[in-house]
């Protein structure tokens, strides 16, 4: 299951929403004909436009993220005329369309946004509407910016929460397979068009197996842990780890040269071999293999290059880094 965009709102329900906006609209302005309002029946009219445009646009799926924000922006100016021409009459569509901003916007745009449009729509009611009125819809919209901003960042955190969780190991931390496929085949296409550079070290913890068959599987587990934990603590802030399977680990540094690549490489695997990782078993190595990306390379001839070399660091003796010639 694929986590959508973070500012957007699922087709279904997007559907739904316009539905209910185009009702809603068409009923102001057939209100608003019928009593002769030819003004404001003429902006609501024009504001349906882009919402049904939009709505058309969704159920082919062909709508984007700006175009609802534009489309927002598009209503919630006919609603503050609205609110300048008629008073109370269009204040009533304020707490509504507010909601709306913290689906399309991030939080703090969200805010900025919806407290601008109820100021403005606010004022602007006040060439018809007494001071006492106008406060009293002022309260009413300020709670709902507020439970909306509040529901927002629930929601953000939790969206964050399940990222996380999509897109790491769950025992080491590090970056999952699914995201390292994503994150290699954009290396491979910046190479490829922009010949951005980049390098792969592959990682294999020498006689795991030993660990788990000695000291069981939990000690193995924490092994496993504490390594990721070394390793992210060793690579650059840019430097991608993801665990590739088993005892095995693999680095992407993004815009890194072969030779840069082979130092980063010497020096993790040095700082592994000093590092006392567990009490009962004090010495800890590990295997590396290093390739970087070059003209050729498809996503698995770069992996499958960087794993020949890795086996062939285990059967030079392990504990040692084999670079790409």
């Amino acid at each position: 299951m694929e986590l959508k965009e973070q500012y957007s709102i699922p087709r279904i329900p997007a559907i739904l929403f316009m539905l209910a906006a185009i009702l809603t609209l068409c009923t102001f302005v057939i209100y608003r004909y019928i009593h002769q309002d030819y003004i404001l029946t003429f902006v609501f009219g024009i504001a349906l436009l882009p919402l049904c445009i939009t709505l058309i646009l969704e159920i082919r799926r062909k709508s984007n993220l700006l175009q609802k924000q534009l489309t927002l922006l598009i209503i919630c100016g006919a609603i503050i005329f609205s609110c300048y021409e008629i008073g109370y009459k269009g204040l009533i569509y304020i707490s509504p369309t507010v909601f709306i901003f913290f689906f399309l916007f991030n939080l703090k745009s969200s805010l900025i946004l919806s407290t601008l449009y109820a100021c403005i729509s606010l004022v602007s009611a006040l060439q018809v509407e007494s001071v006492e009125l106008v406060l009293r819809f002022s309260v009413a919209t300020f709670d709902c910016i507020i439970f909306a901003a509040i529901f927002a960042h629930i929601v953000n955190k939790q969206r964050q929460a399940l990222v996380h969780l999509a897109n790491t190991d769950e025992l080491t931390g590090a970056l999952n397979r699914k995201q390292l496929k994503t994150k290699l085949e954009l290396s491979v296409y910046e190479y490829q068009q922009q010949q951005i550079p980049a390098s792969l070290l592959l990682i294999d913890i020498d006689f795991f197996k030993m660990v788990n068959d000695n000291f069981g599987h939990i000690m193995g587990d924490q092994l496993l842990n504490k390594f990721s934990q070394h390793i992210q603590k060793k690579i650059r802030k840019d430097d991608l780890l993801f665990r590739f399977g088993g005892e095995e680990f693999l680095i992407l540094l993004p815009n890194t040269q072969f030779e840069s690549a082979a130092i980063v490489a010497e020096d993790l695997r040095r700082s592994i071999e000093e590092q006392h990782f567990l009490d009962q078993h004090p010495q800890v190595t590990c295997s590396i293999g290093v390739a970087d990306l070059r003209q050729a390379d498809t996503l698995d001839t770069w992996l499958k290059t960087c794993d020949n070399l890795l086996y062939t660091a285990k059967n030079a003796g392990r504990n040692c880094v084999v670079a790409r010639a």
